[in-house]
């Protein structure tokens, strides 16, 4: 479990050391997508873990990136909370590779909950993004590039997210009817609608009066778990990342951030992005 944690400015002072002075940097978190094998050519750099700061009434929460999801939602449950994202690795990994799990694009859970990040660049400096408000209008959001840029742009330390309190009832219901689509379609604001090998799976979540009510105007719909996630639904497919950039202003962004190519070299070459 996360504890509030002591400042770990040595730890960052010594990951910009090793940043500056290698010639190629493989950015992992525990590796939850599976890539960081391709990486030995590199210097292993990982963020550090634990809490910076937690305000549960202004529903904001400061750690390192190295912070597990699972850690940080045991850390928030003192408070009723919790943040939006699947519990799959670290919070650095899962903004790198924009890991929305079933709530998918539509519900938009990353970029839009993460306030702030500080990020060591490739030579070795730190720069900051967004802050530690929920309106933040001030100059280029940054945040958004950041949010599924593999460790291409930098390794991110710290972050500031956004939580929510947990709601007071949660479920997730199926069905294999035809008219289940129309049906789902009929709610008022489902926390998520996904279909999986021809089944539809809704969650409601909110009121416990109102999720009743809710479930009480579907018909062929039975109550279940979250359904397992496989690798399209729990990971971020590198494909999918760059938010519909043209291949050539992403190649111009990453030259910007990393004209030598140190980072994430495996990653650049997978996705056409060695400058």
């Amino acid at each position: 479990m996360l504890k509030q944690t002591p400042n770990l400015g040595s730890a960052v002072n010594d990951l910009q050391q090793q940043m500056t002075e290698s010639d190629a940097v493989c950015i992992v978190g525990q590796n939850s997508s599976g890539v960081a094998y391709a990486c030995a050519d590199g210097n292993v750099l990982q963020a550090p873990a634990g809490i910076i700061s937690y305000e549960p009434d202004e529903l904001m929460i400061s750690l390192y990136a190295g912070s597990t999801i699972a850690d940080i939602n045991i850390a928030l449950q003192t408070a009723h909370q919790r943040i939006l994202i699947p519990e799959i690795g670290t919070i650095g990994g899962a903004i790198a590779t924009r890991r929305n799990g079933l709530r998918g694009i539509h519900h938009q859970t990353l970029p839009n909950n993460v306030l702030r990040c500080s990020v060591i660049a490739a030579d070795g400096s730190i720069y900051q993004s967004g802050g530690q408000v929920v309106k933040n209008v001030s100059g280029f959001d940054l945040v958004k590039l950041l949010v599924g840029s593999w460790g291409l742009l930098g390794l991110i330390v710290e972050v500031t997210l956004r939580t929510e309190p947990i709601p007071q009832a949660s479920q997730w219901l199926y069905s294999s009817e035809p008219s289940a689509v129309v049906q789902v379609n009929n709610l008022y604001r489902p926390a998520v609608v996904t279909h999986i090998s021809d089944v539809t799976y809704v969650l409601l979540e909110g009121n416990e009066l109102d999720v009743r009510e809710e479930i009480s105007r579907l018909n062929g719909f039975e109550r279940c778990d979250m359904p397992q996630m496989n690798s399209l639904t729990a990971m971020t497919q590198m494909a999918n990342v760059s938010q519909g950039l043209p291949l050539s202003i992403e190649q111009e962004i990453r030259k910007q951030f990393d004209p030598s190519n140190k980072l994430n070299r495996h990653i650049a070459t997978r996705r056409n992005l060695l400058t």
